[in-house]
């Protein structure tokens, strides 16, 4: 990770917020131990802030204790229900956005459309591209509530141990689903952001069952 400065008063805040996007961005992969006085040091603070940051991870469900602390590794059927979850929360959340959005949001979310359309990214940069553009449209729908409910399940299928293949078709569907959410949002029409939104959520579902092996329900 990279050393970055942490303020005395808020530091268990800080690297709770560090470690957190570490282990979501698939940095720290499934499995990956934590050790409290190399992480203290790494991070340049007490042991007492990171030790707090990881009970905060484990009560998220994102660490365990396994003979020290241990990145989790999520059972692929259990994102595969984070995800159903997902399809419903963001099927509101687009469709409270599509009324709220401002213009400088949709102006962000063309920029990381544009960005995750180029083929020469790595699957890394466009996973994280991804979460950005999703987690805009949560911010825009401004409601705090759901904007909890969002944080709670952020579980991401790049996180897991067995890698996820997306065929050219899936990207060019995920790039095409994208759009027309982005239409969706520009004209404001609620409903058909709504509908998109969950159509591209269990779409994407759908691919993780099916590299895995695994039953949509």
């Amino acid at each position: 990770m990279t050393r970055t400065a942490f303020s005395a008063e808020h530091a268990a805040d800080q690297v709770h917020v560090r470690l957190r996007d570490a282990i979501l961005s698939g940095e720290m992969r499934p499995n990956h131990r934590l050790v409290e006085v190399d992480l203290a040091a790494e991070l340049g603070v007490s042991r007492t802030p990171v030790r707090e940051a990881l009970l905060r991870l484990r009560h998220e469900g994102l660490v365990v204790r396994r003979k020290g602390w241990v990145v989790r590794d999520h059972d692929p059927a259990e994102v595969l229900e984070y995800l159903e979850a997902r399809a419903a929360l963001e099927s509101v959340t687009a469709g409270l956005a599509a009324t709220r959005i401002t213009e400088e949001q949709l102006k962000q979310l063309r920029e990381l459309l544009d960005a995750m359309s180029d083929r020469t990214r790595s699957r890394r940069e466009i996973n994280t591209l991804n979460s950005h553009f999703h987690a805009l449209i949560t911010e825009a729908a401004g409601n705090s509530v759901l904007t909890t409910f969002a944080r709670n399940t952020d579980i991401n299928y790049w996180t897991f141990t067995t890698p996820i293949v997306f065929t050219e078709a899936d990207d060019q569907r995920v790039d095409d689903e994208h759009r027309t959410l982005l239409d969706a949002l520009e004209r404001g029409d609620a409903d058909a952001a709504e509908k998109v939104a969950k159509t591209h959520v269990l779409a994407t579902a759908g691919i993780i069952a099916r590299s895995l092996g695994l039953d949509m329900r």
